[in-house]
């Protein structure tokens, strides 16, 4: 004790004889210019004379006074991490202690805010104290500043992300921006196949009474939550080991899109009557007892984990911001997950409340013969949706004939399924149609995951980054489209952008067309997503020659006046 005592004497007296610092403090940074969301780094940098040394920021005070950087960002900016460099061993009076000789240099990695309105460069300041020590030990101080610019654009209605003092409200802003995202993801084209399974469930059951359909949308809702927290869990797992992953990760998998068409195959030919599940129970449903009713309610867990996975295709207003901000890098994982239960319960809400209100549960049509009409017409979204997997599964694969060979297969079998498991069949013949069901099913699966995923071609309209700085060096408009097969909102998209008008606009304006293809994963392509605060497709920027830097963002959903409106800009 007398010698740590001792020391600090010591510390302080030589501070007292010696005033002036002599290590030098300064910071910088390797961008100048930012777009919103951009990561950057600021080095913090002390340069050391010859013959002295300083502390590292652990060292306890008894021994000598530990480096303290403190950085002061404009609002907005987030520290994502802090990275100090190896320290040396030193030795004085038998204490051993770390520091630093020469120089040191602090890496602080920074993230822009998610959105800006552009106007003058920002000042980061930083400041720091140390205590320099050779032959004597010298206190010192000193402070910094760079100015850094920030592109106008970005997610405005991420501006209160959780960033600074507004953290709280931005992220329950996130919140409920996920929550009227998922109820408005209910109006979208992907998940409108699954709608028609619901209409069917709650029209056959509102003459069940009241309690009967909420109990069957409260599966419904489990089935949706369930199944976007687990999708939270998979895509903070995935982060958390360094993979770039977006809203929509499933579908970059083409075994994953087979499967999918499988079962949409499946529905489909069950409405056109091909096959019943549990006909072989068709004579003990009318009580719903029992097995029957537990029967029921895990078709409903079903239709509702069903209606999930096929939504993601569709990016509705209001998810981009939620996305944006539960797939982004420093979100938390709390975060992260209450914003997909946000969506889930979005998503599930309109049932919930058809359900429980008894006025408007009365509105619903009592069961009867139109229903099999009804069956026969919604079979049509489903084969539609088939259709477009196997597009997307052919582009991923470029080996369309094993999906086809699986419909067959699947064809085939549920359709000797429907016809050996009737009531009326002998029990070892409806064993034998179960058993054809199960091979068919396992073997069709078995074939749409053998292909892997093709490579892509590489054309003259393919986004890079160096492609987008060529074409702005020649003095281009240059317009990037990031897209991908499985996208609905994106095909829109690309209607208007195909369209008469906008190809003699671009070509009169000299617009440049660059598409960035994210059907199949592309890390680069992630990355360039989440600068711009996207967690996933459609993403459509506009570069100038004059402005090489801060790209001007469009919404995700198109028109031709948006277009030509950012063009003349």
């Amino acid at each position: 004790m007398l010698k740590r005592l001792f020391l600090l004497l010591f510390v302080i007296a030589t501070a007292i004889s010696h005033a002036a610092p002599s290590v030098k403090f300064t910071i910088s940074s390797d961008k100048a210019e930012l777009v919103p969301s951009e990561e950057f780094a600021i080095k913090a940098t002390f340069e050391i004379p010859e013959g002295e040394h300083i502390y590292g920021k652990d060292v306890p005070e008894a021994l000598g006074s530990p480096t303290k950087i403190r950085l002061h960002l404009p609002k907005g900016f987030k520290v994502l991490r802090e990275t100090w460099p190896t320290t040396q061993k030193y030795e004085f009076m038998g204490e051993s202690y770390s520091g630093y000789a020469k120089s040191a240099a602090i890496i602080f990695s920074i993230k822009a805010p998610p959105y800006s309105e552009g106007g003058e460069p920002l000042a980061i300041k930083a400041d720091a104290e140390w205590l320099s020590c050779g032959e004597l030990c010298v206190p010192g101080k000193g402070e910094s500043e760079i100015k850094i610019s920030i592109a106008p654009g970005g997610d405005k209605n991420a501006d209160l992300a959780t960033y600074g003092s507004s953290k709280s409200y931005g992220n329950i802003g996130f919140i409920i921006g996920a929550f009227i995202g998922g109820l408005i993801l209910n109006l979208m084209p992907c998940v409108f196949p699954v709608i028609g399974l619901k209409i069917m469930s709650f029209a056959s059951s509102a003459s069940k009474g009241r309690a009967e359909n909420i109990i069957g949308a409260i599966f419904y809702t489990a089935g949706i939550l369930a199944t976007f927290l687990a999708l939270g869990g998979i895509l903070v797992l995935l982060r958390g080991m360094g993979k770039e992953m977006g809203w929509g990760f499933q579908l970059q998998n083409p075994s994953f899109t087979g499967l999918m068409a499988l079962l949409f195959f499946a529905m489909a030919i069950s409405f056109l009557g091909a096959f019943e599940i549990g006909a072989g129970f068709a004579g003990k449903t009318a009580s719903l007892t029992g097995k029957g009713r537990l029967k029921k309610h895990a078709g409903a867990f079903a239709s509702g984990v069903i209606a999930v996975l096929v939504a993601s295709p569709c990016t509705a207003p209001f998810m981009g911001s939620a996305l944006g901000a539960a797939l982004a890098t420093g979100a938390s994982a709390t975060l992260t997950m209450g914003i997909f239960a946000a969506l889930g319960l979005g998503m599930a809400s309109p049932y919930l409340t058809l359900s429980a209100i008894p006025a408007l549960s009365k509105l619903m049509p009592r069961p009867g013969n139109w229903m099999i009409v009804l069956q026969r017409i919604l079979s049509i979204p489903l084969f539609a949706t088939v259709a477009w997997l196997a597009w997307v599964y052919m582009n991923q694969t470029r080996h369309i004939q094993f999906l086809i060979g699986a419909l067959i297969i699947l064809s085939v079998g549920l359709r000797l399924f429907g016809k050996m498991t009737m009531p009326h069949r002998e029990k070892s013949t409806r064993i034998l149609g179960r058993l054809v069901c199960v091979v068919a099913i396992t073997l069709s699966a078995i074939m749409v995951c053998l292909p892997n995923t093709a490579e892509s071609e590489v054309s003259n309209d393919a986004w890079s980054k160096q492609r987008v700085e060529s074409l702005l060096a020649e003095g281009k408009i240059v317009y990037v489209d990031f897209t991908a097969d499985w996208c609905l909102t994106c095909a829109y998209n690309k209607r208007i952008l195909d369209s008469e008008e906008i190809r003699d606009a671009f070509k009169s304006k000299n617009v440049a067309v660059l598409v960035g293809d994210w059907t199949n994963r592309n890390p680069e392509i992630a990355r360039e997503l989440e600068k711009f605060g996207r967690a996933g497709v459609p993403l459509n920027l506009v570069y100038f020659p004059k402005s090489p830097t801060t790209p001007k963002v469009l919404p995700a959903i198109l028109t031709k006046s948006i277009i030509l409106k950012a063009v003349e800009e």
